[in-house]
C-alpha cells in the first residue's frame, strides 16, 4: 500500500481532508491519521455519488483501468478535486486479470513518460520510486507551485 507517501503529503501540506478517488475496499482509510477520509468509487453503490473536493486526492491503481478515451477527463476531474495536491499511483504494465467483457482489467497501460506528460499540465511533479513488483509511476502533483 502507498499509505506512507499519502501520509507524508498530508503532513507536509497541512491537509484536513483526503479524497480517495477510486477507493475500492477503502483499505487506505485505516492507515492514515490526522485527516478526514472520504472514499469515492463510481463502480460501488454508496460510494458513487459526486465527491466533494479535498485538500489532497489520492488516485491509486485507477488510471490503468480507465477506458483510454476517458483518460483526460478523469485526470482533469481528479486534479479539479485537489486543493493542494493529487497523488497518483499508476501501473505501467499489463495485468493478468480478464474481466467479464473479455477485456483485460488494465486497459490503459502506458510508459511513465506518457503519464508524466499528461500530469505535468496540472502542477509541479514530485516523483517517487515504485514499490510494486510491476513497473509503476508514483507521483505527487503539487497544485499552485
Amino acid at each position: 500500500m502507498h499509505a506512507d507517501l499519502v501520509q507524508s503529503v498530508i503532513d507536509r501540506s497541512g491537509a484536513r481532508a483526503l479524497l480517495d478517488y477510486g477507493c475500492g475496499k477503502q483499505t487506505l482509510s485505516g492507515a492514515l491519521s490526522g485527516v478526514e477520509y472520504r472514499g469515492y468509487d463510481p463502480a460501488l453503490p454508496g460510494l458513487d455519488g459526486p465527491p466533494a473536493p479535498a485538500d489532497v486526492v489520492y488516485c491509486g491503481d485507477v488510471m490503468e483501468h480507465v477506458e483510454e478515451q476517458f483518460t483526460d477527463a478523469v485526470l482533469a476531474d481528479v486534479a479539479s478535486m485537489a486543493g493542494k495536491a493529487a497523488i497518483f499511483t499508476i501501473c505501467c504494465a499489463e495485468g493478468n486479470r480478464i474481466l467479464g467483457d473479455g477485456k483485460p482489467a488494465h486497459r490503459n497501460v502506458h510508459p511513465v513518460e506518457f503519464w508524466r506528460g499528461k500530469l505535468s499540465a496540472y502542477g509541479r511533479l514530485e516523483e517517487h520510486e515504485g514499490i510494486a513488483s510491476k513497473p509503476e509511476y508514483r507521483v505527487v502533483v503539487w497544485k499552485g507551485n
